[in-house]
């Protein structure tokens, strides 16, 4: 049973390795602009709540 997990949770890793290299190498310049701006933002939002 952990064996199963374990080969699982590797195959599912591995596909989700697959689509974010085939996703984000593709990319343009200015849409990795637009997706640090995204993060950026996100990332102020979430932080400014601390205040």
């Amino acid at each position: 049973m952990y064996y199963q997990v374990k080969n699982a949770v590797r195959a599912w890793s591995y596909e989700i390795n697959q689509y974010v290299r085939d996703e984000v190498m593709d990319l343009e310049p200015h849409e990795y602009c637009v997706g640090a701006v995204f993060v950026i933002a996100i990332g102020f939002v979430l932080l400014s709540g601390r205040r």
